[in-house]
């Protein structure tokens, strides 16, 4: 049995769209995006789904209703890895 968690996908996809939109983001390294992205889903409810179909039928469904959550989480989680003390891989 194999189970997915959607979320996982939205906000890989809606944090792409804003690396294409917001210029001064395109510098962030892979390492920060993964930060981020743990960050917003830590914050999101999982949507789990163990079919194909199940699959389909739920990004249809799940991604208009949830996308506006996903934008606040990962603007959310931008806003704290931007502002971190860690040095990034950039700075080394």
């Amino acid at each position: 049995m194999n189970v997915h968690n959607l979320m996982e996908d939205i906000v890989k996809s809606c944090l792409k769209d804003l690396l294409q939109h917001q210029t001064h983001l395109r510098e962030l390294d892979e390492k920060l995006q993964g930060d981020i992205i743990a960050i917003a889903l830590n914050q999101l409810p999982p949507k789990y789904v163990s079919t194909d179909r199940g699959e389909v039928f739920a990004k249809t469904q799940l991604r208009s209703q949830v996308e506006t959550d996903v934008y606040r989480e990962l603007a959310n989680a931008i806003e704290k890895v931007l502002n971190s003390s860690r040095p990034s891989e950039l700075e080394k």
